[in-house]
């Protein structure tokens, strides 16, 4: 097990520049994502209009496939290099969307009342390692949206995953530039949290190869206790969504006053 484990911020500053190579198709995963969401989205009656804030952005999954539709998003991560590749990313693209780094658990750059929707998928609530932290970041959104706004986050049904020591997880081999990349994910179990190491090789076309380990820590938090949290935190009409996006999707309201 890891003693020491990098902040979050670092783990996905390092893992900016090769994030899009986790997914077989990055490019089609953001036009289905983005879709999933504005259905989603839609069906709450956030319209394209409507001020949107995805709190996790990474290197822009969400944020892409929704301002491809149109949507007036707004989007902040904790990491300075995912926030800097989603901006490269909006400008190759010809989109627009509002980009800046901000805490998850605090949204100190986001003024009250002032969102009708927050986003914050794949699985990002997890890297918060205490209930404590999630009723924090809850209570933000919270202050953040307007009454009857929507948070809608993406997270893993820990409850169904067995927990075996190591866990050996593979992406699957990706090419890129003449060169191949593996990415396997490895998780070592403590308790109710896990420390998970991605290791990154690339193989250049002679044969030599580069792997840099990157080491991030998971709380694996129950959907169960999530939903606890939400409504301690304020919020109201708790669902969870098994069809949306490749994880379970909970989203929850801003009460109506």
């Amino acid at each position: 097990m890891n003693t020491r484990v990098p902040s979050v911020a670092s783990f996905y500053d390092e893992l900016a520049p090769h994030y899009h190579l986790l997914y077989v198709d990055w490019e089609r995963s953001i036009a289905e994502q983005g879709e999933a969401l504005a259905s989603l989205l839609s069906a709450f009656g956030v319209t394209v209009a409507d001020p949107i804030l995805d709190a996790a952005c990474g290197i822009g999954t969400q944020t892409l496939g929704l301002a491809r539709l149109g949507f007036n998003i707004a989007a902040s991560d904790i990491s300075p290099m995912a926030v800097e590749r989603l901006q490269q990313e909006l400008v190759q693209r010809g989109l627009s969307a509002r980009t800046r780094v901000d805490d998850l658990r605090t949204l100190s750059r986001v003024e009250s009342s002032s969102l009708a929707a927050i986003l914050a998928c794949d699985n990002s609530i997890p890297h918060l390692l205490s209930d404590r932290d999630i009723l924090q970041a809850f209570r933000a959104a919270h202050r953040c949206l307007r009454p009857g706004g929507l948070l809608v986050f993406s997270v893993r049904d820990y409850a169904a995953l067995p927990r075996v020591t190591p866990d050996v997880r593979p992406y699957g081999l990706r090419h890129r530039d003449g060169c191949r990349f593996l990415a396997v994910q490895v998780w070592e179990w403590e308790g109710e949290q896990y420390d998970l190491s991605m290791y990154l090789t690339s193989e250049s076309s002679s044969g030599e190869c580069n792997t840099k380990v990157l080491r991030s820590r998971y709380y694996a938090v129950s959907i169960e206790r999530l939903q606890s949290l939400l409504a301690e935190a304020g919020f109201v009409e708790v669902e969870r969504h098994n069809d949306i996006l490749f994880q379970p999707v909970l989203t929850a309201r801003q009460r109506v006053v």
